[in-house]
């Protein structure tokens, strides 16, 4: 899957178990838009959530 979940919210209110399924559990955030994802590819400008926390910790 190479859509970013910016561009999957259709998903989202169809099959919502699948949309879950890409964010749960959260490994990244985009700095973009917020939203938060297991794999890098499915979001805009992903970074690592441990890697900011380690920067504002």
């Amino acid at each position: 899957m190479s859509e970013t979940l910016c561009e999957l919210t259709k998903l989202l209110k169809k099959h919502p178990a699948d949309y879950l399924a890409l964010v749960d559990p959260p490994k990244f955030i985009c700095l973009e838009c917020g939203r938060v994802a297991q794999k890098k590819k499915n979001l805009c400008e992903p970074e690592k959530i441990k890697t900011l926390q380690e920067k504002s910790g």
